[in-house]
């Protein structure tokens, strides 16, 4: 049982390990930001692991049943379901199971153990009784309990069977409770030898005396203090180290069973023992200095990185100092001690502890420090048989956490040697601890051949659950595979290959959440229509200029379609669109530099990977670049349109308020400068590039045909008049219409 029963549920909360290098919603620890220190940081490893392995099992005794009270609901859920499985037949009660409930019931309500009896005639003998004995000890009457609990034992042995575990064991919760130290103990052993044997313990008390018979021998040493009478007993030294190591045991054995409760008594043990004068006392007994150092290595530091000069607590250096002041231990504890030693500060005694090891706690300890002598292949190399030696052993060597974190450091090194394929492989498994430094390598480091050839061997990626909640967009790691699919999607067009970029796209567009800007989610569907707009607004191989209007059309299409939809299609999944986020934050996954948040370079950094950083940029490199790339677009239509047309005005509004969406209020003042001196008035552009109507291409199609007819009936008016002048005229519009074309021809917009 826990030491402070009230305490649990603040102790569960302040066991949570790991957190974000970075405010926001949900964002991942990233291993790259600080690559430095997270390979150089202190080894890490679960205390509730730990010390679950300290010991192990030292009988059949089945694992824990949380929380394992006799004077808890859960007795009264027991008792129920072994009614209803018709577990009592045998014991000479009937089959009516609403009946039996109902003497359950009333038997627990009673006021005392005479009226539980009498209320319970018809259960089984042992059960009427314990119920007895229950309702005494919950009202404090503890020597009638203990009279109720005895009786079980004198039954005949078919019919205390169904209840002798739990008698025991509450016989020991009385002499507890009495201060009886020495009957308490004898009682919590014997419930455990019944259920050894194998009498009924569905409530897991047999698991459950361990921890209170452990809570004993702490009382007796004086370590903690009880809510009930303790006679006096002054222990010598040699006793408080016996009791204290007998605690640790049993607490260690029931850890070793599933127990979390025995977890938190052993994290309160160890913190306990740290703050006592004497801590080599204590250390005697290797149990308890391996618990110690167990919880030394395990000290939660919130998830940040471990800094060595960072102001520890004079408890934790006093402990660190007094257990390395010991001689090394063997086997695995060496492994622990060492990682200590390295946490410590203690470099040379770390290298002599790991010198000779195999076990991956060792060789990672190991290759942290071949690292911190400038030695990166030992260093790698030890970092690889680390791995290694944690994917062979599985399960009994490190955690879960630590052998992601292992895994995450092994990526970090060989991204620094230039194996940026091998380090993607090795953090993709666990995508949905390190998906921010998954988005930096595959958007950023490799090149987009090498991530598509990496894409193309991934399995297919699974149906999005239709179910799915609006959160699951903020990380594409609970579907790793589609969202690296999507990721090269939107890479191959930013790169014009969006043709190829079909195969990427998810069929069917995900239900989109109201706070999602910028069409942050894109299908095939949406893919093929950015294609078709690509194509409409090609320019053909011969057009006259009045045709130019609806390429115009088209290209204003694209634009629109770049600005609305341009997250989805072409939006970067880290810095600087953030797509991972619908745009919400400008950072949080991937990084917007290879150094991260270190203000110089590292050395850490792949040989080419800064040059590889360059060349996948965005352009521009920009936050929501493809606003910038969508008021490109719309002056290239304008460019196509007659200028004293509605449409060539509206085309440069909305070019305008692309560039204010972008930012860039400069080039929203050079459009507005360039419509003032080359379009015609229009009444509603009083807030240009602010407030923009639709562009009316209809009526700029027949611009050139209007003002061509209405010059034509003016100069007909003078036509007998002016005969010759008008012939001459005439072709010389056509030869002005001939060398406009030649020079529109000239300055086609590009189209991407």
């Amino acid at each position: 049982m826990s030491l402070n029963r009230f305490a649990v549920a603040i102790l569960l909360a302040a066991a949570c390990i790991g957190g974000a290098l970075a405010c926001g919603p949900n964002f991942p620890w990233q291993l790259l930001s600080l690559r430095d220190r997270t390979v150089s940081d202190r080894v890490e490893l679960n205390f509730a692991f730990e010390a679950s392995r300290l010991v192990p099992a030292a009988s059949s005794l089945p694992q824990a049943v949380e929380p394992g009270r006799a004077d808890v609901p859960e007795a009264v859920t027991s008792e129920r379901e072994e009614a209803q499985s018709g577990a009592w037949r045998n014991l000479g009660v009937g089959s009516d199971v609403a009946a039996l409930e109902a003497k359950l019931e009333a038997a627990r309500a009673a006021d005392n153990g005479e009226a539980a009896l009498a209320a319970g005639a018809g259960l089984p003998v042992a059960v009427a009784t314990y119920i007895a004995g229950a309702v005494e000890f919950q009202a404090d009457r503890l020597e009638s309990a203990l009279r109720y609990f005895e009786a079980i034992d004198e039954l005949p042995p078919d019919q205390r069977q169904v209840r002798v575990v739990a008698a025991a064991f509450m016989r020991g919760r009385v002499h507890q409770q009495l201060g009886q130290l020495d009957p308490a103990r004898a009682t919590f052993q014997a419930a455990r030898r019944y259920a050894d044997a194998g009498a009924p313990d569905p409530m897991g008390l047999g698991v459950a005396s361990l921890g209170e018979e452990a809570r004993l021998d702490l009382v007796e040493a004086g370590f903690i203090d009880t809510p009930w009478p303790v006679p006096a007993n002054d222990v010598d030294d040699a006793a408080f180290v016996r009791l204290i190591a007998n605690a640790v045991r049993l607490y260690a054995e029931q850890a070793n069973r599933g127990s979390q409760i025995a977890v938190l008594s052993l994290g309160e043990v160890a913190r306990l023992l740290m703050g006592e004068e004497d801590l080599t006392l204590v250390m005697a007994d290797p149990l308890v200095r391996q618990l110690l150092v167990t919880h030394l290595v395990s000290l939660d530091r919130g998830g940040y990185y471990w800094d060595e000069k960072e102001n520890r607590g004079p408890e934790t250096v006093r402990a660190i100092e007094a257990v390395l002041s010991q001689p090394a231990p063997s086997g695995g504890d060496v492994d622990r001690l060492a990682a200590l030693a390295y946490q410590g500060g203690r470099y040379d005694l770390a290298e002599r502890l790991v010198t000779a090891t195999n076990r991956p706690l060792g060789l990672w300890v190991r290759a942290k420090l071949a690292l911190r002598r400038g030695d990166r292949e030992s260093a790698v190399r030890d970092w690889t048989a680390a791995f290694t030696a944690s994917e062979q052993a599985g399960s009994a060597s490190l955690d879960d956490g630590s052998a992601t974190r292992l895994r995450g450091e092994l990526a970090v090194m060989r991204l620094s040697q230039g194996e940026y394929r091998d380090s993607l492989l090795l953090l993709f498994p666990v995508a949905g601890t390190y998906w921010g430094d998954i988005i930096y390598i595959a958007e950023r480091v490799l090149t987009v051949d090498e991530l598509k050839t990496f894409v193309d061997g991934l399995p297919p990626a699974p149906a999005t659950p239709q179910n799915q909640d609006n959160d699951d967009g903020w990380r594409s790691s609970k579907s790793p595979v589609a969202g690296l699919r999507n990721l090269l999607g939107r890479r191959l067009v930013r790169a014009g290959r969006t043709a190829e970029a079909l195969a990427y796209f998810p069929a069917k567009k995900a239900d989109r959440s109201s706070d999602e800007p910028d069409g942050n989610r894109a299908n095939v569907e949406d893919v093929r229509g950015y294609i078709a707009a690509i194509d409409a607004a090609r320019a053909p191989s011969f057009e006259w200029p009045w045709q130019t209007v609806s390429r115009g059309e088209a290209l204003f299409r694209l634009a629109t379609m770049t600005r609305v939809q341009g997250m989805g299609l072409a939006g970067t999944s880290g810095p600087p669109d953030m797509w991972e986020v619908y745009g919400a934050f400008p950072g949080g996954y991937g990084q917007a530099s290879p150094n991260g948040w270190a203000k110089t370079p590292s050395p850490l950094l792949g040989p080419d990977e800064a040059s590889r950083f360059a060349a996948s940029a965005p352009k521009p490199d920009a936050r929501f670049h493809y606003r910038a790339i969508a008021a490109d677009k719309a002056v290239a239509a304008a460019d196509l349109l007659p200028q004293r047309s509605q449409a060539y005005a509206a085309t440069l509004c909305w070019a305008a308020r692309y560039a204010i969406d972008s930012g860039d209020d400069d080039r929203a003042t050079a459009i507005y400068k360039r419509y003032v001196a080359t379009g015609a008035y229009q009444a509603w552009a009083k807030n240009f590039g602010r407030e923009c109507v639709e562009p009316d291409f209809e009526a700029a199609k027949t611009f050139w045909q209007r003002r061509v007819t209405t010059w034509v009936k003016q100069m007909a008016g003078s036509a007998r008049r002016h005969s010759g002048l008008l012939a001459a005229l005439a072709i010389a519009f056509v030869v002005v219409v001939f060398l406009g074309r030649r020079i529109l021809r000239g300055r086609q917009p590009e189209v991407a």
